[in-house]
């Protein structure tokens, strides 16, 4: 519920706190994070001919997820101070356990699922290929920037996101609604997002939704993010793996 009062700790004392964060607060997260993101690759862009900002490799899209990551966290960070419990882990579940490793293996089983679902509807609409932003820039890697690229997207972006679309934004939805509505809710969201971003990922959309209601499910379990880190750090390996590999 909006405001209702949480434990706080405070040296040896518990004092009890109201919690203020809440959608708003998720969206401008989003929003900032994007904008810093914009500014983040404004030294990659060249202008070309017809006047227009043009963006080559893939040291561009590092800075912009990099970027990004810092700072959704940055700012996730003060919402917890200023609105919260003053911790990440109290307020959103941000949470990194050794033990739930094993579950990179799901969202690699994940991966595979959503690369089978999404393929009819990438060759209906794009004819067999896909047209993702991040897959094409990720091809055209090499050395150390494929390398900060492969971190940006297996450890930087799941960190983020889930710390965003999974801790801040489900966690206010079910403050609001029954948590089967919530989980839904958060997916779709997190899958619009996604092509909201980069348009050419649209074909991917049922199945950037299936995991979001996969690790809001897991989210919601387990009262933190750390198996849904996982899932989603496996997500984004495999298709890492798939592009280097060709």
């Amino acid at each position: 519920m909006t405001g209702a009062a949480e434990p706080v700790a405070t040296g040896q004392d518990r004092v009890r706190l109201p919690i203020r964060w809440g959608l708003p607060d998720a969206a401008i997260v989003w929003v900032i994070a994007s904008v810093v993101s914009l500014v983040a690759v404004l030294p990659f862009g060249t202008e070309n001919a017809d006047g227009k900002i043009v963006y080559h490799g893939a040291g561009y899209v590092v800075a912009a997820l990099a970027a990004q990551a810092v700072a959704t966290v940055a700012l996730c960070a003060g919402i917890a101070r200023w609105k919260g419990r003053g911790s990440l882990r109290l307020d959103f579940g941000l949470v990194v356990r050794g033990r739930d490793a094993l579950w990179l293996g799901v969202g690699v089983g994940a991966a595979i699922a959503a690369g089978l679902m999404s393929q009819p509807l990438v060759d209906l609409l794009n004819g067999g290929h896909t047209v993702q932003e991040v897959t094409k820039q990720l091809q055209d890697s090499k050395g150390l920037t494929l390398f900060l690229f492969a971190l940006a997207v297996v450890i930087a972006a799941p960190v983020a996101e889930e710390l965003l679309f999974r801790g801040l934004l489900f966690r206010s939805l079910l403050r609001r609604w029954a948590p089967p509505v919530a989980i839904v809710v958060s997916a779709v969201i997190f899958g619009a997002v996604h092509v909201i971003g980069d348009p050419g990922s649209y074909p991917a959309l049922p199945a950037l939704v299936a995991l979001g209601i996969l690790n809001a499910v897991l989210a919601y379990r387990t009262g933190s993010l750390s198996r849904s880190i996982f899932v989603h750090a496996g997500f984004n390996l495999l298709q890492v793996v798939a592009v280097i590999a060709r």
